[in-house]
């Protein structure tokens, strides 16, 4: 076995396929058996670059220079000034022409070496590759070499396994083992851990068919390259078994469209083109592929190649249903080619009214200005007596630009339009509201009468924690937040709880249950894990300041458990905004005063934040009686009644942030850790990496204001790009603490993020915030008045969320934010969205009976003409004013 070792060690080095295989056909299945331990345990040694040696510079003549005329050469001043002497010249000359040869030689010998390491690198993969042919043709059955190929990196390096392996595997092992080895590879194809070439290589070695999974073609796809990526695809006989895969299925659609993949879209239109493949299978595979969803860029290429085969109207026909749908795709390009091909179809063949009704209900309920102004402007040609209900979705469009223009519409007509049609509009007059409202009840001839009341505010006490984490919800939850993220604060506070609940109880149980969900990668649930069955494991800590605080608690809490894993944490919260139970901490000091044990200082610090404001008495009296330095801390917080000093400077310096407004913070007494030292310009510049902003109310749920300013910045960074998350706004939102600077500049900049989903829970926390009594948006208008005045936001984004407020009850909340931004916005200049605005603001002086002194306005009003913003003036003034 001895000499059979050191000759496959031997061919492994030498990195010769073919001879490497001939040896190990020529053993028998017991001794390739006996190798395989050995060949596990073995680890090739990187070859080293080959020396480079160059031979030495030949000496050469002094250069001759001409007896007439003049020459030129090249003038260094490292080389001092050229002399006038021509036998100093030559000289002079031939150091320059020496030194000219040594930098020649210099780049040569650093190609050459770049060389003969490229070399040595591609032998020591080789050796690699070498090495798993030797583990493979070992590996006792087919099925055991698809879970070694498959190994998790924690169990070990993966192995080398090239195509160049596929002659010598299948000279061991045969073609029948190789053909399940295949078929077995085919199978488990994921991402990365498949090694996808060599499969490939095998399959069509052992004639194994093309690839029948979701999971092999998306590998297919994604490894297939090389140019003209159409002649490769027109030439392979698998393309056509796998094009079908291209629009059906998420996975192989995701491999598609991302990465070295992306020529594919271009080479599947090139085909088409050249009739190679069918037009209308493209079309309708683009067309299901659309209409199934997704992300943006996952649809995009779809969407490409539809208008690069550029259908036909006869063969969009059969496929009218499929863009009826497509008119509610997320993606308004998307919806504009439906929108269009169905067009020209009417164009062609008139449509059916039920299919009219329904394209006027889709494209009437799109937030997109543009694509509800065509269709009203396509309806201007069309009776209108059949598509009432689609019409009746345009009067309720949240813009109220757009609300308007669909009554625009309808008024011209209403006289000759059936009764039918004019009883349908009455019976849809009480649930409408506004000018909207006002306008289609004169045109009737019924009475309408705006709201006396709006819908009631609802206030809620924060709900209870929910109950603690047995074992089994603890390794649930864990395995939940290693797969999402850490955004929800209250399972980040409950596991943190269960975490001490299970190193409390049985720690040998608690290793058996959480072991299985450990992260392979260093960071605070790592090391959390690993403290609490017994194997810590330290990792670095760095970020923001709240972003360190957390990361600190976490720290200190892996040494706790540890070491001496505490009774309890004093910081759990008991409600879902945050508040810690003074009584339970109360009563947790008194036991470790008892007991004689002391609370981490972070997660001490952790429960004096999360103190509710208003503490009852007797706790005050009980605190005063502790002595231990815990104690005393618990007992100086609670009279101290520290608030923090927030206000909004400008950030200076790079164009990119040059001129967004940035909370400060002065967080006097308070500890120093919740402190930010730097300048507004460098608190502008956030970096690319988004912090977990969700986590941040939660540590100050009493002292809103402190955790606004450490969010504000990563909010007005995102205003226009990037996603912070809607988690931080609900936190603010459930969070105590009177109304500051950095919460208004906060809530300004999160009603005009690009984002949709972050300005509608922007409009979720103002609503939350308004049933407050102590709490005012007008330091919120004034904000956004200063912002989009200085261009800083897009004021047309903050419509919909205040819209949303409005019909919630927020109508109070609502006229603070409009009324206080609509002075510098009137005195900055007409822009989009302020006629909007205006609108707005008097939809909420109507329901609150509101009215203000508004410079600017009345000079607004009073301007001749019919456009938006002068009437929206007048009907603001109007409202106001009291006038029906």
């Amino acid at each position: 076995m001895s000499d059979v070792w050191h000759e496959v060690c031997e061919r492994i080095d030498d990195a010769d396929f073919d001879v490497l295989a001939e040896t190990l056909a020529g053993i028998d299945a017991e001794e390739r058996a006996a190798l395989l331990p050995l060949l596990e345990g073995h680890s090739p040694a990187p070859a080293t670059p080959e020396p480079v040696v160059l031979p030495p510079l030949e000496p050469e003549p002094e250069p001759e220079l001409p007896t007439t005329g003049g020459f030129a050469f090249f003038y260094s001043p490292a080389d001092g000034e050229p002399p006038r002497d021509p036998e100093e010249l030559r000289a002079y000359l031939a150091r320059q022409r020496l030194r000219q040869r040594e930098q020649d030689r210099s780049r040569r010998r650093w190609h050459l070496e770049r060389q003969a390491t490229e070399a040595a690198r591609r032998k020591t993969e080789l050796r690699r590759a070498g090495l798993a042919l030797a583990i493979l043709a070992c590996t006792p059955t087919a099925t055991d070499a698809v879970k070694r190929l498959h190994r998790p990196w924690s169990a070990g390096p993966p192995l080398r396994a090239l195509p160049e392996l596929v002659p010598g595997l299948l000279r061991v092992r045969g073609t029948a083992w190789c053909t399940t080895l295949a078929r077995g590879m085919a199978r488990r194809a994921r991402g990365r851990a498949t090694p996808w070439p060599f499969t490939e290589a095998l399959m069509r070695a052992v004639g194994a068919g093309p690839p029948d999974t979701p999971g092999a073609v998306a590998q297919y796809v994604a490894n297939r390259r090389g140019g003209p990526l159409a002649d490769v695809l027109a030439d392979d006989p698998w393309f056509h078994h796998v094009l079908p895969y291209l629009f059906d299925d998420d996975r192989v659609a995701a491999a598609f469209t991302n990465g070295s993949a992306r020529a594919w879209p271009t080479a599947v239109v090139e085909l088409a083109e050249r009739g190679r493949v069918e037009r209308g299978l493209v079309i309708a595979g683009c067309l299901r592929r659309l209409r199934s969803g997704g992300r943006q860029g996952l649809l995009q290429p779809y969407l490409g190649m539809l208008k690069q085969v550029t259908p036909t109207t006869d063969e969009l026909a059969g496929h009218r249903q499929e863009l009826v749908g497509l008119l509610t795709a997320p993606m308004s390009t998307v919806a504009d080619f439906a929108y269009t091909s169905l067009r020209a179809l009417h164009r062609r063949t008139p449509l059916d009214l039920a299919t009219l009704t329904e394209i006027t209900q889709s494209m009437l309920s799109r937030p997109e200005k543009k694509l509800v102004r065509a269709h009203l402007a396509w309806l201007r040609s069309l009776p209108l007596d059949d598509v009432v209900d689609g019409l009746v979705i345009g009067l309720h469009h949240p813009v109220p630009e757009l609300a308007e223009r669909t009554l625009d519409l309808i008024e011209p007509r209403l006289p000759v339009l059936p009764e039918a049609f004019r009883e349908r509009l009455r019976s849809e007059l009480p649930a409408l509201d506004g000018v909207v409202a006002e306008r289609l009840a004169a045109q009737l001839g019924a009475t309408y009468s705006a709201p006396t009341s709006a819908p009631a505010l609802s206030t809620d006490l924060p709900a209870e924690l929910p109950p603690p984490l047995d074992l089994g919800a603890l390794a649930g939850e864990l395995a939940t937040v290693l797969r999402t993220g850490d955004h929800d604060p209250v399972r980040h506070e409950q596991i943190l709880d269960g975490l001490v609940r299970a190193t409390r109880g049985d720690r040998a149980a608690a290793a058996r249950v959480l072991e299985p969900v450990m992260p392979q990668w260093p960071g605070r649930w790592k090391s959390l894990i690993t403290a609490a069955i017994g194997r810590p494991v330290p990792y670095q800590i760095s970020g923001a300041p709240l972003e360190l605080f957390v990361e600190r608690r976490c720290a200190e809490l892996a040494v706790r458990l540890a070491s001496d894993p505490p009774p309890a944490l004093l910081a759990t919260p008991a409600t879902v905004a945050g508040h810690v139970d003074p009584d339970r901490v109360l009563s947790l000091l008194q036991q470790a005063e008892r007991d004689g044990w002391q609370p981490g200082d972070a997660d001490l610090t952790q429960a004096l934040l999360r103190l509710p404001r208003v503490v009852d008495a007797a706790v005050h009296a009980a605190a005063a009686r502790l002595a231990s330095p815990a104690g005393r801390r618990f007992a100086d917080w609670l009279v101290a009644g520290a608030e923090p000093r927030t206000w909004v400077e400008e950030a200076q310096g790079s164009h990119y942030f040059s001129g967004r407004r940035i909370a400060m913070l002065d967080p006097v007494g308070f500890p120093c850790e919740l402190a930010d030292p730097r300048t507004a310009t460098e608190r502008a510049n956030t970096g690319w990496r988004m912090p977990t902003l969700a986590l941040w109310p939660m540590v100050t749920p009493s002292h809103r204001e402190l955790a606004a300013a450490h969010i504000q910045p990563y909010v007005a960074a995102t205003v226009d790009r990037g996603n912070p998350g809607t988690g931080f706004l609900e936190g603010l939102a459930a969070a105590d603490g009177p109304v500051g600077a950095a919460m208004s500049s906060t809530l300004a900049y999160a009603l005009a993020s690009h984002r949709e989903t972050v300005r509608l829970a922007a409009g979720d926390a103002l609503i939350t915030l308004a049933h407050r009594p102590d709490w005012d948006s007008t330091s919120v208008g004034a904000e956004v008045g200063i912002l989009a005045g200085a261009n800083q936001i897009v004021l047309q984004r903050i419509v919909r969320p205040l819209t949303e407020a409005i019909k919630a009850g927020a109508h109070d909340a609502v006229w603070q934010v409009t009324s206080a931004a609509l002075p510098a916005l009137l005195a900055a200049g007409q822009r989009p969205g302020l006629a909007d605005v205006m609108t707005l603001a008097g939809n909420a002086a109507r329901a609150g009976r509101h009215t203000a002194d508004l410079p600017g306005l009345a000079a607004l009003a009073a301007k001749p003409g019919r456009s938006r913003l002068a009437e929206a003036a007048r009907r603001l003034v109007t409202t106001m004013s009291g006038r029906p």
